[in-house]
């Protein structure tokens, strides 16, 4: 997805967390939840630029092609639905800022719940792991 590829900060402990406290309130239909990291989400600069950055570090590595893979055709089509997904994305962010973060949002709780998410696990439980990794690896940045 080269056209995607472009040099940015990873995100930060404090920004991951914000992230998946927005994605967990959704997925979970907590009202409270959702008001409360909103309002923490209009204190950052760009929120919904936060939440497009997350997607990014959770499709990428999904449909990107590993550099020491064995291409084939479904493998060059699957990097090319990820950049498709990611494009639309950025599109929806440009065009749509209202809307944008909680489409942002409800599409990575799809893609994990259809793509990530083990047989028998709760996409809340996946998405509680995806934190803890993305917590992880921002605090070794």
């Amino acid at each position: 997805m080269p056209h995607l590829e472009q040099l940015r900060t990873p995100l930060t402990p404090e920004e991951v967390e914000l992230a998946f406290e927005y994605l967990l309130a959704i997925q979970d239909h907590s009202e409270h939840a959702l008001a409360t990291v909103i309002d923490r989400t209009n204190a950052v600069p760009a929120p919904t630029g936060l939440l497009l950055r997350l997607a990014e570090d959770i499709i990428i590595p999904v449909t990107d092609l590993a550099p020491d893979a064995d291409p084939c055709a479904d493998s060059f089509a699957l990097d090319e639905v990820g950049g498709v997904l990611l494009a639309t994305l950025e599109e929806w962010t440009r065009e749509c800022v209202p809307s944008a973060i909680w489409g942002i949002a409800n599409t990575i709780i799809r893609f994990t719940e259809n793509v990530l998410r083990q047989e028998g696990e709760d996409t809340v439980d996946t998405l509680k792991t995806m934190r803890t990794e993305h917590l992880e690896r921002a605090r070794a940045a």
